[in-house]
């Protein structure tokens, strides 16, 4: 298969892994932060595991700040599902194109072109179109929260294609580590229960172990934009699944949004898999590659 179809493939089979994150987190009855410590910590090991013939361990200037806004990312994410619904949380993650398609051309050298501007304006107007249901004193924490998640999941983008030339497996880990040490403290306040532990290994080991392992393989392939505009899918995915184990269902303008931001995405994903004018340097083989053999 052409590698840059692959990588396309490889960013929409993370956000399929991506989007269990939601209703796990629903389902796991402890503290934001201890959540977000153990799935991390667990997804750190996992990922090791899966590339472990990638990872190059690096303690570069451009490696620890990837790792960094991964690990803040991480743990904000957590928060903000819990704090607000799961819809708000994960939308509010993507607004971060908008950061990356300013903040690309002048740190990575990467071009905005004109029609990427036409698709983020369709997943803009499909995210802002999710506030329309849902925006109350109740969740105004969560929303902010969710906010300032999306600003380190813009910089993790911009800083995991810095650090292209080497191993993208090992900030991705390194972040989750970096994630749990913080949450440390509240990892061990209350004692899992097994189906505590359940939901804690599906975060660890599916959401954020094998969706971090096949992105880190993508990431190095495609522009900053398009990683974080392909997975945009997470959006429509991820309410669903907590909508069937929950109840808790997005609204009609929720839906409305969901399905423009998806539409917008398939079409950027078919037009950039098929298009071939997007020249990526080739890379060897890694994190797809290791989980392979």
């Amino acid at each position: 298969m052409n590698p840059n179809r692959l990588s396309i493939l490889m960013l929409f089979s993370a956000a399929i892994f991506w989007s269990t994150s939601g209703v796990l987190i629903k389902l796991v009855a402890l503290h934001p932060m201890a959540i977000a410590g153990w799935r991390s910590l667990i997804a750190g090991g996992v990922i090791l595991l899966l590339c472990r013939k990638e990872v190059k361990i690096s303690w570069g200037l451009h490696p620890l700040l990837a790792a960094g806004c991964m690990g803040l990312f991480c743990i904000c994410f957590v928060v903000a599902t819990k704090l607000t619904t799961a819809a708000n949380a994960i939308v509010l993650q993507y607004s971060a194109s908008t950061y990356v398609a300013i903040l690309a051309p002048r740190m990575l050298g990467e071009p905005t072109r004109r029609q990427d501007w036409y698709f983020l304006s369709l997943v803009v107007a499909g995210i802002c179109l999710f506030f329309m249901d849902d925006i109350s004193t109740r969740g105004t924490l969560g929303i902010l929260v969710g906010m300032v998640g999306s600003i380190f999941w813009a910089g993790a983008m911009i800083f995991l294609r810095k650090s292209r030339g080497g191993s993208t497996a090992w900030p991705i880990a390194l972040g989750n580590f970096m994630a749990a040490g913080l949450c440390l403290p509240f990892m061990f306040r209350q004692a899992p229960s097994s189906m505590d532990w359940l939901g804690l290994a599906g975060l660890g080991i599916i959401s954020l172990g094998a969706g971090y392992a096949v992105f880190s393989y993508a990431i190095k392939r495609v522009r900053a934009l398009e990683a974080v505009l392909i997975p945009s899918i997470e959006p429509l995915i991820n309410p669903m699944w907590v909508f069937l184990a929950t109840g808790e269902a997005p609204g009609m303008w929720a839906f409305i949004g969901g399905t423009l931001v998806l539409a917008a995405v398939t079409v950027r994903g078919i037009s950039t898999a098929y298009n071939g004018r997007i020249k990526i340097p080739p890379a060897k083989q890694t994190a797809l590659t290791c989980a392979m053999e």
